[in-house]
């Protein structure tokens, strides 16, 4: 026989996989220790032992998803194409039918169209599944079960690694599918390792693994195992196999003291690392699919934005209405009634001007309440019925008129007796300083308006400063002109970061993700196929933001829509990325929930959104300028204000600055998986 021949008798003879000498531990917690298996080629491998003995860990790193800490693992069939994996959890998609779910997988794989159907339609028949337009949350535990099974089975692989696939399963069923598995190793010689809890059920399999406390106790046929152990059943060969080892000197299962050091370990499985078409095709059906599937949530997402936008623009930075004034004017002899007989326009001199202020004040839409003295005026302020009392004494209006006639002769008497006295309630300095400008303001119009009736220059009654049309913006810009940028930037970062974390953390919690990443996908892949995806939504998202915050409440924008445009792709781009360092590091919505929570809160005081700069601490300025969206912002206003350039610094170093936090998380996500061995649950 030549060398040729040789080799190909020698891998032809090679078992399926060997195990040999494999250490695994979690923490001080050692779950393999020192394990040796053989799964001969073209057979069913049963893998029995209790809950918590190390079979998951083991098939894990078997099939590549984790690591050894010292020893050796051989998988003959090396690559993922050639391995159907059915892992303990479901790692089903709920809202899917069950052709959705099949037909994902099957795209992984690279099977066409027409190969799934016909597969789809073989295996549901064989496992007694409903049609395939059933969703699988409306199948039975069972049902749900024998349909993860189907996934495994869909490809034809060599090699098939089940864990319990016959859990619930009716016993009927239950014995079709050994049958089943029995024909696939001995006609279609494919290699079968299962794992199960029924220890007769097992009898059926070719060789028997018993293992307990991290070892294989023996490694036989069922019936050499019963022979040797001189028993009738496999449950009885079990227990005597664990007492033996119960009575060992080596049972401490956490016993470290000859414990191998770490070493670097070569994957059983070899991945393949390109950027395939094929798998981005298949992830990019599951999330369009995802999507059409949960109507519900994408409709909240799109209308999330813009009922956000609606609220803001109709509950922020406009005058309070309606505010109560509490007056007590002496000069009316019958209170407040005498100005109903009062004209409102004219130069009159003998008539109380105090009204004529009233008049202007309640144009602003103040209401003016009349008490009889200070002191009942006062209670009513500090009770809340007032927010500031305003005070005429009896000669208010001859006291006045001196004092406009003989501005430099005036004396100080009726300087005092013409000023309008006014205690304030300013628990709420916002409201407070609202209100003390429209009294100011009102008190100039109501003087201005007095001169000009009586022919006098109006000029002469303003004070004397003259301002212009302001350079930018207006002169009368309200604080959601100023706030508009900050809270379409905030959306355009947190939405599509809320998206990413939920939508990789559903798909970690539930396993799914790493049933995925055992069938092939890579994370470039699936961070590829949910930026597309979430690109298209981030654009819906955008266009109705705009429109809503620019056309519909005409928040100012005067620069260029194309670097609006890009900015805001950035800023998104920006959102993903953190969403995506967050859903890896996190394993629980609680977690995300926090570190979300954690950041906003920081963003929005710190990064100029609700208050300037420059009008912080100095130390927190410092710190406010490093935040992902403080300079996008400054940037945003001054293209939608001003009207700057891409070439003016507060302009670009928005961009850099989004250019920069999109590498950064990038490369952290990218470190933080490589530090975790991959994206996976807790």
């Amino acid at each position: 026989m030549d060398t040729g021949e040789s080799s190909m008798s020698s891998y032809m003879s090679q078992p399926a996989i060997t195990v040999r000498s494999a250490y695994k531990k979690y923490l001080n917690h050692v779950v393999l220790r020192g394990l040796n298996m053989t799964v001969p080629e073209n057979s069913i491998y049963g893998l029995l032992g209790p809950s918590g003995c190390g079979k998951t860990t083991l098939l894990s790193c078997i099939v590549g998803r984790n690591e050894l800490d010292a020893g050796e693992i051989y998988v003959k069939a090396r690559t993922k194409n050639n391995i159907g994996y059915m892992p303990q959890e479901l790692a089903i998609y709920q809202e899917f039918s069950m052709y959705e779910t099949l037909a994902y997988y099957g795209y992984l794989f690279g099977m066409t169209r027409e190969q799934i159907v016909t597969r789809t339609d073989e295996i549901l028949n064989f496992l007694e599944l409903p049609p395939h337009n059933r969703t699988a949350e409306t199948l039975s535990g069972g049902q749900q079960r024998r349909l993860s099974f189907a996934i495994a089975l869909l490809h034809d692989p060599k090699l098939l690694i089940l864990d319990e696939p016959t859990v619930g399963v009716d016993p009927v069923l239950s014995h079709s599918i050994w049958q089943h598995l029995l024909h696939m190793a001995t006609v279609q010689k494919k290699t079968v390792v299962i794992t199960t809890h029924y220890i007769e059920e097992a009898k059926q399999a070719h060789t028997i693994g018993l293992m307990r406390g991290g070892i294989l106790l023996a490694e036989e046929s069922p019936l050499q195992l019963m022979t040797m152990q001189h028993c009738n059943n496999l449950e009885q060969a079990f227990l005597e196999l664990s007492k033996k080892q119960s009575n060992s000197d080596d049972d401490d299962m956490n016993d470290l003291t000859n414990y191998p050091a770490k070493i670097k370990q070569e994957i059983p499985i070899v991945e393949d690392s390109r950027i395939t078409k094929r798998r981005i095709k298949a992830q990019l059906y599951k999330n369009i699919s995802w999507m059409k599937r949960n109507v519900p949530i994408m409709s909240f997402l799109l209308m999330l934005p813009i009922v956000q936008c609606i609220l803001f623009n109709m509950t922020i930075g406009h005058d309070p209405k309606g505010l109560h004034l509490a007056v007590v004017n002496e000069e009316l002899e019958h209170g407040l009634q005498d100005c109903q007989k009062i004209p409102y326009r004219g130069c009159y001199m003998d008539l109380p001007l105090s009204c004529r202020y009233l008049r202007t004040l309640t144009e602003k839409e103040m209401f003016v309440d009349e008490y009889v003295d200070l002191n009942s005026a006062k209670r009513a302020v500090e009770k809340n019925d007032a927010w500031a009392l305003l005070y005429f004494r009896n000669n208010y209006t001859e006291s006045l008129m001196d004092r406009l006639n003989n501005t430099l002769r005036v004396s100080d008497e009726s300087l005092d007796w013409s000023e309008v006295v006014i205690w304030m309630d300013m628990s709420n300095e916002y409201i407070g300083n609202l209100l003390k400008r429209d009294m100011i303001y009102s008190y100039i119009d109501f003087v201005k308006e007095l001169y000009y009736d009586c022919g006098w220059p109006v000029r002469a009654a303003g004070i004397p400063i003259e301002m212009h049309k302001a350079i930018f913006g207006n002169n009368n810009a309200i604080f959601v002109h100023f706030a508009a940028p900050a809270i379409i930037g905030l959306f355009e970062f947190y939405l599509p970061m809320m998206f990413t974390v939920g939508a990789i953390l559903m798909e970690k919690r539930s396993g799914l993700l790493e049933r995925s990443r055992i069938a092939g996908i890579t994370v470039y892949e699936l961070i590829i196929a949910h930026v597309f995806v979430a690109s298209i939504v981030l654009i819906i998202q955008t266009i109705s933001m705009m429109i809503i915050l620019f056309v519909l409440f005409d928040n100012p924008m005067v620069g260029s829509v194309t670097l609006i445009s890009g900015l805001l792709t950035l800023i998104g781009m920006n959102g993903m990325a953190y969403g995506l360092m967050c859903a890896v590091i996190c394993d629980s919505d609680m977690a995300a929930t926090l570190m979300g929570l954690g950041s906003f809160f920081p963003l929005v005081l710190l990064s100029g959104m609700v208050w300037p700069m420059e009008g912080m601490h100095y130390l927190l300025q410092g710190v406010g300028w490093l935040l992902p969206l403080t300079l996008s912002t400054e940037s945003f206003r001054a293209i939608s204000a001003r009207n700057w350039p891409i070439t003016h610094p507060s302009v670009y170093k928005g961009f850099a600055s989004q250019v920069f936090w999109i590498g950064y998380f990038l490369v952290a996500t990218v470190i933080i998986v490589k530090l975790k061995k991959g994206i996976r649950g807790a």
